[in-house]
């Protein structure tokens, strides 16, 4: 009797160990939501960043059109007139609460009063990751940031893998 039961608890636990799923292990994702790079677990800011990886996927679509995708995140145009100055906003706010920095400098037009940056002039190409930090962030990026940050990293580049590019589309 004790035989049958080691048997059958064998055979019941040999299928079992069978049936695991292999465990994938991710990348380890670095955010400079707090002005400095840290671990995003470690952050306790809403971030969602767009890496390289997901950046190259894209099928040559505009900056635009990937922030669009982020929840909360609106680019108003930029799925249609073309052409057009394409201004980012985050959970409604008005594109002037919204601060966006190119490796953590300032990108408005200081000659103006407010802080619109047309995000048409970067090319998917040019960026590396970008990071939204949504809800305020006034306290470490000052006035600008009522709504948010859009941080867009730049890809560095030697002189040894530059490469011509010709980038075209159709409405």
């Amino acid at each position: 009797m004790q035989k049958q039961l080691f048997v059958l608890t064998a055979l019941f636990m040999s299928s079992a160990l069978c049936a695991q799923q292999d465990t994938s292990f991710l990348q380890e994702v670095v955010v400079t939501a707090n002005k400095y790079e840290k671990k995003q677990s470690q952050t306790a800011k809403v971030v969602s960043v767009i890496n390289r990886e997901q950046l190259r996927q894209s099928g040559g679509r505009s900056i635009g059109e990937l922030l669009n995708q982020i929840a909360g995140v609106t680019v108003p145009g930029a799925n249609n007139n073309l052409g057009s100055n394409q201004t980012i906003s985050i959970r409604g706010a008005s594109a002037g609460n919204v601060l966006i920095l190119l490796d953590g400098v300032p990108v408005n037009d200081p000659s103006v009063i407010s802080n619109y940056f047309d995000i048409n002039l970067l090319s998917i190409d040019q960026i590396e990751r970008i990071e939204i930090l949504k809800g305020g962030q006034s306290t470490l990026y000052g006035s600008d940031a009522v709504a948010g940050v859009v941080n867009i990293i730049s890809r560095k580049t030697t002189s040894q893998s530059t490469k011509p590019t010709i980038n075209a589309s159709v409405a």
